[in-house]
């Protein structure tokens, strides 16, 4: 029973941009269908700066033809939730930036994660397993969950009082 008919929220995530190109790929069939399954998920949100970008990549690096563009960034603003970035957002990318050394607008995008409540960003170029503000973990869809801990694994070394 899915988790909305409990009476429960369904899990929200936040698809970045590179996560997207991958829906309209001829190359990767297995990324392909990942990142379609995750547009069509119940909780998967954008925002209008990824929209942006999408348009941008698919009409300036993979030549589709505007209208065709359109129509694929159509289908993904109706399928998930769009989170419009608002000034407190592009302000918050700042903190976001300064706390954790992302670029500007990667740092954007992790800021209209955290607005819209997600628990995991997917994203294929940030920095899998990080956890930012300790609520939003940095996942990317296409590795096995195993290979993505939220922290580095540390030996932990007893105590020499206690190694005798």
């Amino acid at each position: 029973m899915p988790a909305a008919e409990r009476g429960k929220p369904n899990p929200v995530f936040f698809l970045d941009t590179n996560v997207l190109v991958y829906a309209f790929s001829a190359q990767d069939a297995a990324k392909r269908e990942t990142a379609r399954a995750l547009t069509e998920a119940n909780g998967a949100w954008v925002s209008t700066q990824v929209l942006s970008e999408l348009a941008n990549v698919l009409t300036r690096r993979f030549n589709v033809p505007a209208p065709e563009a359109r129509e694929r960034v159509a289908s993904i603003a109706a399928g998930c939730e769009v989170m419009v970035v608002s000034p407190s957002i592009v302000l918050d990318a700042f903190r976001v930036m300064e706390r954790w050394g992302y670029g500007f607008f990667d740092s954007q995008i992790i800021a209209a994660a955290l607005a819209c409540g997600a628990s995991t960003l997917y994203s294929e170029d940030l920095h899998g397993g990080q956890i930012v503000d300790e609520s939003l973990a940095i996942r990317s869809p296409f590795r096995l969950r195993a290979e993505q801990r939220a922290r580095p694994y540390r030996v932990r070394r007893r105590p020499a009082h206690a190694r005798a």
